[in-house]
């Protein structure tokens, strides 16, 4: 039975963002668990990884991209028993952090059920990352921020905080110019990070109008949403 599980964040995409104590963590594990989305496919969490943990035991957990809640389970249980049935100490790799809609959540939850020793390793989330890309801050003084999953609520939220950040972008600009009348739409900029720090990254930053958010469809890709009450952003 495993003795203990590590949580991994691995931060956007840079390996120059892993954590120090990430790689501390990494090297001395017995094995390396990898969430994957399908059967065969490459992980961007281990691409960052592959070069620390060379030679090291690893192993896929499929976690596809389906909405039944039930079947779900059956994946997160089966996840769970082949950590479960592991030896020595072993690590669970996820991009950004453990502790934002991140895969190991859903982990970390049996994990605890059954007491077995769990650790979360903190990675450098996707929002302050990609506020970094776009060169701004994301809040300030007094200033209220969000993160809301995807765009469908952000009618409620557009008029409370001064910064919202999306983190799927899917029909965000379809969204965005139903809610918002022309004249509304100048009172805010948008920055969005579509495959942040990867070689095909894109970076857009301006009013609306000024995003091409056909070019942002990518399951990685984040959105920054600012009123414009100031003059130096």
């Amino acid at each position: 039975m495993v003795e203990k599980v590590y949580g991994v964040g691995v931060g956007p995409g840079d390996k120059e963002l892993l954590t120090l104590k990430a790689v501390k963590v990494l090297k001395k594990v017995d094995k390396i668990f990898i969430p994957v989305s399908k059967e065969g496919r490459s992980s961007l969490a281990y691409d960052i990884v592959k070069d620390i943990v060379e030679g090291k035991p690893v192993e896929e957990l499929l976690f596809p991209m389906i909405k039944n809640q039930e079947c779900l389970k059956i994946y997160h249980e089966r996840a769970f028993e082949n950590i479960k049935s592991a030896q020595g100490e072993v690590a669970v790799i996820t991009i950004g952090d453990p502790t934002l809609y991140s895969t190991f959540s859903y982990l970390w939850r049996l994990l605890k059920r059954d007491n077995i020793p769990v650790e979360i390793v903190n990675g450098i989330p996707s929002p302050f990352a990609c506020a970094g890309r776009l060169n701004i801050p994301l809040v300030e003084g007094r200033e209220k921020l969000v993160i809301l999953p995807r765009g469908e609520d952000l009618e409620r939220y557009l008029g409370l905080f001064d910064t919202i950040v999306v983190m799927k972008t899917k029909r965000l600009g379809e969204i965005l110019k139903r809610i918002l009348g022309k004249e509304e739409r100048d009172k805010y900029l948008v920055g969005v990070v579509s495959k942040g720090f990867w070689e095909d990254e894109n970076i857009q930053w301006g009013k609306i109008e000024e995003i091409d958010f056909e070019d942002i469809n990518h399951y990685l890709s984040l959105a920054i949403i600012k009123r414009v009450d100031r003059e130096d952003i």
